[in-house]
């Protein structure tokens, strides 16, 4: 089943849009860049957490194997639709999908809904176009790619200011691999997400400020053994770790 041509027409739309990295429209002296930083890795790198539980949720939906203990896609609150597309070694439409004969498949997916934590409320709309590939017969892994587009809003408290953060993005999955089992291998082994992120962070509280920021977001792959990668902030990096999603170690 194929989702409606606009979809796809609407990610490419927004692909195409130039963000810059570290452009701010407004800058007040009180919100710094570190702030910003930690503010934006809060909510993206929840968000790639999520789009990392989600390929493998794809893969599931794609008939690749039984769910991995341990790990799920995105939270049960949130709604997630997806629609599959396989195709042969010639890259040919085929009207089944078949485990030895699949070589690639097309996924196309939604999440939408609220998301709560101790740390903080986001209103999430993720919808990406992926692609699956290295599937030929008994493969011993699996590259995921992906474009898509994310309007998110999180809510959080940090230092006695309430901050609400309205995000944009453009997003891409980068030759994203999995080695197999993923019961043995729960982790990409190698790649990249990035997020194009335009922002407007707002703080009330013992003060009020709004400034509207833009950044490029990355993180790459492999993660160390406790599950914490780099997560790369326009010129700030943290540690985000894959298991708990918290963000730690920020700095220029």
């Amino acid at each position: 089943m194929n989702m409606r041509h606009s979809f796809r027409g609407a990610l490419v739309v927004a692909a195409l849009v130039g963000v810059a990295a570290c452009s701010d429209l407004t800058q007040p002296e009180g919100l710094t860049d570190l702030d910003v930083a930690q503010d934006l890795a809060l909510s993206s790198g929840d968000a790639v957490v999520g789009d990392v539980l989600d390929l493998i949720g794809n893969e599931v939906f794609g008939g690749l194997g039984a769910p991995v203990a341990g790990a799920r896609e995105s939270p049960a609150e949130l709604v997630v639709t997806r629609s599959r597309t396989c195709y042969d070694g010639s890259g040919n439409v085929q009207t089944e999908c078949n485990r030895l004969t699949t070589a690639s498949m097309r996924i196309q997916w939604t999440v939408d809904g609220t998301r709560q934590t101790d740390n903080f409320t986001a209103a999430i709309h993720h919808a990406r176009d992926a692609t699956i590939s290295g599937l030929l017969g008994e493969e011993t892994s699996r590259t995921h790619n992906a474009v898509g587009t994310s309007d998110d809003t999180t809510s959080f408290q940090r230092e006695g200011l309430n901050k609400n953060v309205a995000e944009s993005s453009v997003d891409s999955v980068r030759n994203v691999v999995f080695n197999l089992p993923h019961a043995t291998n729960p982790w990409p082994v190698s790649g990249s997400i990035v997020r194009h992120v335009n922002a407007t962070i707002t703080i009330t509280g013992p003060r009020t400020e709004t400034r509207t920021v833009s950044r490029r977001v990355e993180v790459t792959f492999p993660p160390d053994a406790q599950g914490n990668v780099p997560i790369k902030i326009g010129d700030v990096t943290c540690t985000l770790n894959l298991v708990t999603r918290k963000v730690v170690n920020c700095s220029a």
